[in-house]
């Protein structure tokens, strides 16, 4: 059983509950790097918990109080605290941050020692690319310090000059680099761009954030649907020597896009949860379930209640008015509804089944 980790179980609720750790450091009136410290903690001066407990508006005395008397407080590890505070871009996964969560995952990364450069796929097609790059500046000098943050513009032209700078790079006193990459594919591409990033990531030691382009989209093409996007190929190719995530727009484009096109062909989660209920698994149904709540375009609507049931209906994404003719076409499963026993969480009954239309439950 896993010991009970007070800082860990402190940034679980501010993920939860601000949209960054800047903004809970400054009601916690401390710099981001001393609150970074916070989460690597096992035991908190009590004057500090008792304010923390505070603002999260969660007994952590109480908490560790228990968990000291039952033995079950983890003893302080540098290599258990660096995994635990890592727990946003993990090594070897592909993680989607939805608009709020943008500074924070960026701020992890300045924060914390890395070994790797971190390419942010970006999805901000509600900002300017300019703008994309001074947010990141600007949460990187709040850490760093006032121009202590150099960024960097390159084309799929210029990318020679990036390798030619390396050295020169490396000498000047800035702490993180950002480099923008107008370009796109993988060949003489993303290939050589995140290459260059890892070369002068290793050069000089310093922190190096490459911000691409993640359109992704779905289109007919000789009467097939087809998926393009940059981001899975590249993150497949160098998962293993970057750390990787897309931050997605205000309209959640990068999630939608890539949703839309797994329902079309029979892949999304509604159709996973579907054939789980169908074959009468309920585990795997519930499993599916828990899954799709995560993602930042499904939706769960209470349609119906009783005193022992519930009836939701989810769905997975609403289908956009330029994307009609794709429902037309394909009659992908975005929706279903269930019927979930409120005692014990049991989905009961879903869809238009037998069971329901004899009972004249139809949706």
């Amino acid at each position: 059983m896993e010991k009970y980790h007070i800082g860990q179980e402190i940034l679980k609720e501010v993920k939860a509950k601000y949209p960054s750790v800047a903004a809970f450091a400054r009601e916690l009136c401390k710099s981001s790097s001393a609150t970074y410290e916070i989460f690597g903690k096992t035991s908190l001066d009590t004057d500090l918990l008792l304010k923390v407990s505070k603002l999260l508006d969660r007994d952590f005395f109480r908490e560790f109080s228990e968990k000291c008397l039952n033995g079950e407080v983890a003893v302080e590890d540098k290599d258990m605290t660096e995994n635990h505070i890592n727990c946003l871009l993990p090594e070897d996964e592909l993680h989607v941050f939805t608009y709020d969560k943008h500074e924070m995952v960026l701020e992890e990364y300045f924060l914390l020692p890395r070994k790797k450069p971190l390419v942010a796929f970006c999805g901000w097609k509600d900002r300017g690319e300019e703008a994309c790059v001074k947010q990141t500046c600007v949460i990187g000098e709040n850490i760093f310090g006032k121009g202590m943050v150099r960024p960097l513009r390159f084309n799929s032209k210029n990318l020679a000059d990036l390798e030619a700078q390396i050295p020169m790079l490396t000498s000047i006193p800035q702490k993180a680099f950002v480099i923008l990459y107008n370009g796109s594919g993988l060949q003489n591409g993303y290939d050589y761009v995140i290459l260059l990033a890892e070369k002068l990531f290793a050069a000089s030691g310093k922190h190096v954030v490459l911000i691409c382009s993640n359109r992704n989209g779905v289109s007919i093409t000789n009467g097939k649907a087809v998926y393009s996007s940059n981001v899975e190929p590249t993150f497949d190719t160098w998962k293993e020597r970057i750390f990787a995530c897309v931050l997605d727009n205000c309209e959640n484009d990068f999630v939608y896009n890539r949703e839309l096109y797994n329902a079309i062909k029979g892949r999304g989660y509604i159709d996973a949860i579907y054939h789980c209920l169908f074959e009468k698994d309920e585990e795997g149904a519930q499993q599916y379930l828990a899954e799709a709540r995560k993602l930042s375009t499904f939706k769960d609507t209470v349609i119906k209640s009783d005193v022992n049931m519930e009836r939701h209906q989810i769905s997975m994404l609403e289908v956009r008015p330029e994307d009609k003719k794709l429902l037309e076409r394909y009659n992908p499963r975005v929706s279903m509804w269930i019927d979930i026993i409120k005692e014990t969480g049991e989905i009961f009954d879903w869809e238009y089944s037998i069971l329901s239309i004899l009972l004249g439950n139809e949706a």
